[in-house]
């Protein structure tokens, strides 16, 4: 299983620097997204972070497996939402995830995508242990669609709260996310730049 240092670092306060670089109204506007999509049966939650999204998840899922590639980050996650019952929080491998083919009716990648060095093959590990016609829902930062400024200003933020990107990151936009899509096996059922200021896409597919 591979070694994560760079966001480990900070895993007590993720999601204050999440808000500083990206706003507090976006946040909870991919909260509010995210639960809207209702996922039901065994869904599986990669890159989960410190658990930010994980509770709007957790309201429909029978199962919700959480889980990141950190120590830091799963332990936090373990303190966090040890009261939701249908809650598993595990260390995973988002490459090379543990579970059988076909686990899970639905994978979530939260701001996964774009700080990976080969998304793809995290998008074909996440097709495998689907179910067919399963459902994967991504959701990653941008800057696509931002004003000259909006990116400035975002770009200083981010350096103030994270220092330099990882090797790997990439900006990512709505055709990048759905081409990654249908060439790892998804039928793209939608796909948009999301937020205030600071944008996401979201893209929501199926299992072609």
């Amino acid at each position: 299983m591979q070694k994560e240092k760079h966001w480990s670092r900070f895993a007590n306060d993720f999601e204050k620097r999440v808000i500083y670089v990206a706003g507090k109204q976006n946040i909870l506007a991919i909260e509010k997204t995210l639960g809207e999509q209702r996922l039901k049966g065994k869904v599986l939650e990669l890159g989960c972070g410190n658990g930010t999204y994980s509770e709007a998840l957790a309201r429909y899922a029978q199962v919700l497996h959480i889980t990141d590639l950190s120590h830091q980050m799963v332990s936090f996650c373990q303190s966090r939402h040890k009261n939701l019952k249908n809650v598993v929080v595990e260390r995973q491998d988002c490459f090379n995830l543990s579970y059988a083919a076909g686990k899970f009716n639905a994978v979530v990648m939260v701001n996964l995508l774009h700080i990976i060095p080969n998304p793809e093959a995290a998008l074909i590990e996440a097709r495998r242990v689907l179910q067919p016609e399963g459902t994967i829902v991504v959701v990653s930062f941008t800057s696509s669609g931002m004003s000259f400024f909006s990116k400035l200003g975002m770009m200083y933020r981010y350096f103030r709260a994270y220092g330099k990107p990882p090797a790997g990151s990439r900006v990512l936009d709505v055709d990048s996310i759905s081409q990654m899509l249908k060439c790892t096996g998804f039928s793209v059922v939608s796909a948009n730049l999301m937020g205030t200021g600071a944008k996401a896409v979201f893209a929501r597919a199926i299992v072609s």
